[in-house]
Order: C-alpha cells, then structure tokens, then sequence
C-alpha cells in the first residue's frame, strides 16, 4: 500500500510538474505574440508535449492564458514586497530606489498590458484578471505613500492614490519597446525618478494646500465611423478598430472587410495584403504619435523665465490632447508593447519618431540646465532628465488607455515640471544613489 501511495505521490508530482511547464511556456509565447497571436500548436512546440496532453490540463486556449497569467501573477506576488508593510518616511526617494523599482519585471506584465489597453467587444475574463491585479498593486503603493504626506492635508488620500499612479506610470513604461540602439545607466535613471517622485510628492502638498486635487473626468471615448469614408479609408479605419479590439494579431481579411462592410476583391484593389494594410495603420500611428510628443527647442526665453515654465506649458497641452485622442495612442501603444521577432511593417518609423523627440528634448534639457561639468553625473543629466521625462509621459499615457479616469493634466504638467527640476538641482548637488539593499 506504501508503494502504491508513492506511486501515486511520483505521478501526481510529475502531472503538476507538466502542468506548471506547460504555463511557463504559454506565458512566454503569450507575452510575445499577444493573445490572438498564441496557438495551442504553438505551446505544443514549445513543450514538446503532444495536443492531448496540452488538453488533459486545459480544456481550450481561453483557460490555458487565463491559467497561465493567474500562474504568473502568483509567483509575482509571492517576491514583491507588501507596501504597506514599511510606511513611507523621511527618507521616501530611498526606499522608492532600494525597493519599490525593484520589481521584478516579468514578461506577464507586456502580455496583462497588451490586453488592457485594447478595447474587447465580449467579456474577457483574462483582461479583467490583470486589471484588477493592476488595480490593486496601484491602491498598496497608495497606502506606501499616504503616511508620508503632511497629516493635516485635506484629500490625503486623493494625493496618495495620484502618487500611486505617477508610481506606477514608471513601472509600466518599462515594458514600452523603445531605445533599440541606446543604453542607459539605469541606476542613475532610477535614482533620479525616485528623486523626483518625491519632489512630486513635496510639490503635491504645497498645491493641495490651496486648490482641490481633482479627477478631469472619463476619457473621451473614440469618435464613431459616419459610413461615409471612401472604400480605402474605410479600410484603415476598420483595421484601426479591429487592432483596438483584438491587437495587432487579431487583424484577419475577413474581420477587416466584415468591419469595412465591403468585399475582399476591394481591400486587395488598394493594398497588396494584409500586412500591406496594418504598416499603413502603423504610419499613420507613427505621424499622429509625434504630434502628443513635447517639443522644446532653444533656450527657456527670457532669463528670468524659469525652464519649467515652458515644460509644464508644453506638458499640459500633450496630456490634455490624450483626452481627444481616439485609437492613435492605443494603436502606438499597442505596437510599442510587442516583444516579437516578427516586426511590423512601420515599426522602425513609430521608434524613430520617438527616438527623435527624445533627441530633441534631451538637446533642450542641455542649454537650459547650468554647467554640469564633469562631476558623478556630467553631460548625461540633460540625457537623463529627458529619459525620466518620457518614462513618465508615456507610463502616464498608457494609463489613461487603461483606467476609467485620468487626473487632471495642469496639476499633471506642474508635478512633473516642478519634480524634475528639484530631482535635477539635487544631482548637481551631489546627491547619489545609495547602495542597494
């Protein structure tokens, strides 16, 4: 009877041992082709393990995924630290660069966001999974934050949860695919994002003290088609529609002219295929991308102008302009999230465009910073300011894809001006990262 038992423990620990292999590889493949773009023939490959043992475990691919992100956000959990287990204290730029960005940064999160920044027709219980895990890992970076916000603040709360979500902003950027041919030091980007979350955090108790922190209120949703477009923009806009919904995978030649309401014969009139269409989809991404890009050249202006004048001005014109955006910043979002070999016709013109904006405020950052010499940080601050400046940004934008609500872009533009100015006066002070923990 013992050895039957242990017969029985062996094979129950080899069946959880496939189980768990078989999640691994989904994860992986998921993360990298997206939802629609991950094929039970594909996890099959991967594994090296026949279809019916792949449906022993799971009866189709909708449970397999689900399985699969509940795995990864398992392990996930089980590492990252509970927040509000250490409150923030006097020293909250520390703690934010020893422990808070030290997250692990698994592939699960670019497939969980892949998924929620598109917009599904039906109920996706996958989506709403990582939605909910986002939402919570938002609310204990609350928590982490509220003690250290002045007691008699009125809305301390309110700060919190927006600090919480600046927080968060970075965390996801990290997973925007951007910077092919360019390497930071990421200790010192790091460290100066914590320096200047904390300037926010410094900067968000002065405002609160004489005007309410206020939500601007549900993004503005995508402007409905009129039927009247001609046969090749009803084209792109279906593709565009079909993106937002299903991802760039999730493009077919049926879906697409099922949308556009015309034949086959029509669409292959004015684009050579399907992926002739979805670089075109791409382009015009790229085009309407850069315009909610911030665009500083030259000097501040005056000299008793303020450089963060200019920047909390060019700012607040980018955030308020995401409201009206339709599905242009899901479309370049979407694109910026992939982590495939297989690369999108346009998608080295999106990375340009985006490269180049950075080029440009970096080059901006240079003459309106002092002379930084060659001290621990030298030329590279202007460089660094304008990397935290985008990881911001595009964390923040990301955000307004996925949430119900956004904050509201004037209070936006002044905590990210004002953060990044203190973050960069105590780097030229000499202010380092301390060692990690």
């Amino acid at each position: 009877m013992v050895v039957a038992q242990r017969k029985t423990d062996r094979k129950n620990r080899q069946g959880e041992q496939t189980r768990e292999r078989i999640l691994e590889e989904t994860m992986r493949l998921a993360a990298r082709h997206g939802y629609e773009g991950t094929r039970i023939s594909m996890v099959r490959k991967a594994t090296g393990l026949s279809a019916s043992s792949i449906y022993w475990h799971f009866s189709d691919k909708e449970q397999l995924i689900a399985a699969a992100l509940e795995y990864a956000i398992g392990a996930h959990l089980r590492v990252i630290p509970t927040w509000p287990e250490f409150a923030s204290g006097d020293d909250r730029s520390a703690d934010l660069y020893k422990q808070i960005f030290q997250w692990p940064r698994e592939d699960f999160w670019r497939f969980g966001l892949q998924m929620a920044v598109v917009r599904p027709s039906e109920d996706a219980p996958t989506r709403d999974r990582f939605l909910e895990i986002r939402r919570e890992s938002i609310d204990w970076l609350a928590r982490w934050w509220e003690p250290g916000l002045p007691g008699h603040m009125e809305q301390r709360a309110v700060g919190a949860l927006m600090l919480g979500n600046l927080t968060f902003a970075v965390r996801d950027s990290y997973f925007l695919r951007r910077h092919a041919g360019r390497r930071f030091d990421e200790d010192r980007i790091v460290w100066l994002l914590a320096l200047s979350l904390e300037a926010m955090a410094d900067r968000l108790a002065e405002l609160a003290a004489g005007r309410p922190i206020a939500y601007e209120g549900a993004p503005v949703q995508a402007v409905e088609r009129t039927g009247t477009e001609s046969g090749r923009q009803a084209f792109l806009q279906a593709a565009e529609e079909i993106i937002a919904e299903f991802g760039y995978d999730g493009v077919t030649v049926a879906r697409v002219c099922e949308r556009a309401a015309l034949p086959a014969s029509s669409l292959y009139w004015f684009f050579k295929d399907k992926d002739d269409l979805v670089a075109e989809v791409v382009a015009g991404a790229a085009e309407k991308w850069e315009a909610v890009q911030p665009v500083l050249s030259g000097r501040s202006g005056k000299e008793n102008i303020h450089w963060t004048v200019p920047l909390r001005s060019q700012l607040r014109d980018v955030l308020a302009g995401t409201s009206a955006g339709t599905g242009i910043l899901r479309l370049g979002l979407l694109l910026l999230l992939r982590d495939s070999n297989r690369a999108l016709g346009g998608v080295q013109g999106l990375e340009a465009v985006m490269e180049n904006m950075q080029s440009t405020t970096a080059e901006w950052f240079s003459t309106v910073l002092p002379d930084t010499g060659t001290g621990a940080y030298g030329a590279e601050l202007a460089e660094h300011l304008s990397e935290c400046l985008f990881r911001f940004l595009e964390g923040l934008l990301l955000s307004r894809q996925i949430d119900a609500r956004t904050w509201e872009p004037e209070l936006l533009a002044d905590l990210l001006a004002t953060g990044l100015h203190r973050a960069a006066e105590q780097v030229l002070a000499g202010s380092v990262p301390p060692p990690r923990s």
